[in-house]
């Protein structure tokens, strides 16, 4: 697989408008390609020849120039290119250039790439550090010292196709920010394409199976992100509730706080709520800061107590729920939790909150079934 790479260009020759096409490399391999070497160093690489008039063009394309002996990569920029896209371009082509390497001579030095103006600044770097590549007479092995580390795209790609599973690959995307540019894709699909080309069918389908996972895992995320933002309490429910927390001032208004509003026990609320006291603080609002700051403290300790009471909370909320005599009955014999004191203080405390509420049908339905529970709580003592 040729490491050198040319682009096929379509020119117009201004003097006979003449249409043709040509080639011009874009990169460079020193030491695979002496004779393009040499027409970077006589200012000549991205110069064209009309073929019906013979008159000489030179296109405006980049080059990104390849030494593995001294271990340097130079990019030079087009004229007149801004910056942001000759950064993107150069990163695009980097990534060409480590496709078409050997797998180990992938060194780290290939991600330190030094830009430069054009093919004279290229030339110029050549001369003074004398790059050609790989040296004539000189072994073209690595140590092993050279191979203990791969370059950073080399190794985001093979994170991408070791991972197993969504949860591994959102790790493999957050920790790899090279896999996270928004032309990676495109870049994987390209060198896929560029592999296919030379009959390299096996390295073609890694590079079509990292642009795959890499398109699910972005995806994954934005759908995740998305959920988040649509989960997140709205700022006036937030206020509203940092308020009632505190007017809550003794353990039982604030888990009759908690029965109307289990949300305050979310993550997504604690949150919130952590960051209108953060925000208060700022303001110079201690009182209310310091105030939230110990009633959310007490809300882990419910939260906590809740997680364990779980069972119990579901099975009041099946018991309160049914309709029937015999719906009731299937309900006393499944849920076992229905004749402890747990499920007895969870209905008088939902009975609190109705009363709270100005809700006194729901109050006395709640003490009707409380009632109810106690009878067979006594028979079953008996």
């Amino acid at each position: 697989m040729s490491i050198s790479f040319a682009e096929h260009v379509r020119l117009s020759c201004p003097r006979c408008q003449t249409e043709f096409a040509d080639e011009a490399y874009i990169i460079v391999d020193g030491g695979e390609r002496p004779d393009l070497v040499a027409r970077i160093l006589d200012d000549t690489l991205h110069d064209l020849r009309c073929p019906a008039c013979g008159q000489v063009g030179r296109v405006p394309a980049p080059l990104l120039f390849h030494d593995r002996r001294r271990q340097r990569v130079l990019f030079g920029v087009p004229p007149g290119m801004a910056e942001p896209a000759w950064r993107e371009l150069g990163q695009n082509l980097l990534w060409v250039l480590i496709g078409a390497l050997p797998e180990e001579v992938r060194l780290p030095y290939l991600g330190n790439v030094q830009a430069e103006a054009g093919l004279p600044g290229v030339a110029q770097i050549i001369r003074q550090e004398q790059l050609t590549g790989v040296g004539e007479g000189e072994s073209e092995e690595l140590n092993e010292e050279d191979n203990e580390e791969l370059p950073p795209i080399v190794i985001a790609i093979q994170a991408l196709l070791a991972a197993d599973g969504p949860a591994e690959l959102l790790d493999v995307l957050n920790s790899q920010p090279i896999l996270d540019q928004p032309q990676s894709v495109t870049i994987l699909q390209e060198l896929a394409g560029e592999a296919r080309k030379t009959g390299q069918a096996e390295v073609a389908r890694g590079f079509e199976r990292a642009a795959e996972l890499l398109t699910q895992v972005k995806q994954m995320r934005t759908q995740a992100q998305n959920t988040a933002a649509a989960t997140q309490p709205a700022p006036e429910a937030v206020e509203q509730l940092a308020f009632a927390l505190l007017r809550s001032t003794t353990g039982e208004e604030l888990a009759q706080l908690v029965d109307q509003h289990p949300e305050l026990l979310d993550e997504p609320m604690l949150a919130a709520l952590a960051s209108y006291a953060a925000e208060a603080r700022r303001q110079n609002k201690q009182r209310i800061a310091d105030g939230l700051d110990e009633r959310l403290a007490a809300l882990g300790e419910l939260q906590a107590q809740y997680h364990q009471q779980q069972p119990v909370l579901e099975a009041v909320q099946a018991y309160l729920e049914a309709d029937s005599g015999d719906e009731i009955e299937a309900i006393l014999l499944e849920r076992e939790e229905l004749t402890t004191d747990a499920a007895d203080q969870a209905l008088a405390r939902l009975g609190a909150s109705a009363l709270a509420d100005g809700d006194a049908d729901f109050a006395a339905f709640i003490g009707e079934r409380r009632a109810f529970l106690r009878q067979v709580r006594a028979a079953l003592e008996e």
